[in-house]
């Protein structure tokens, strides 16, 4: 398995454990959280076997009025920081202010945050 396949698993894993709902694209129900590779997606600043890896971790909330979506996106949000903390080598996320996106054409609110992963190959 890849160090990146790794990595994002690793995510998923934490994320679960911690009884969120995770995707990776394709067809979804919120709330949950959607993994997908951030930019840079791989950052090397030197020549080692140190691979730093970027995801995007989209937190969505149920639909409904905005303030207790908003109250369930904060606890959505509060929950992956928790699951993150359990992560060796796992930055903490600054998330941006929340925004709709849509699915089956509901609008959701959502966060979006950008954890970097450090990763040393085993060769």
């Amino acid at each position: 398995m890849s160090r990146l396949s790794d990595a994002r698993e690793r995510l998923a894993d934490a994320l679960e454990g911690s009884g969120l709902r995770t995707a990776t694209g394709g067809r979804f129900a919120a709330p949950a959280v959607l993994i997908e590779p951030a930019e840079p997606w791989i950052e090397r600043t030197r020549a080692s076997r140190a691979l730093e890896s970027r995801w995007k971790l989209s937190a969505i909330a149920l639909a409904g009025d905005s303030g207790a979506a908003y109250d369930e996106l904060a606890e959505l949000v509060d929950k992956i920081d928790a699951a993150l903390l359990s992560l060796r080598g796992v930055s903490l996320p600054t998330w941006g202010a929340p925004h709709d996106v849509t699915l089956g054409n509901v609008a959701h609110p959502a966060s979006v945050g950008i954890v970097a992963i450090y990763t040393e190959s085993e060769a």
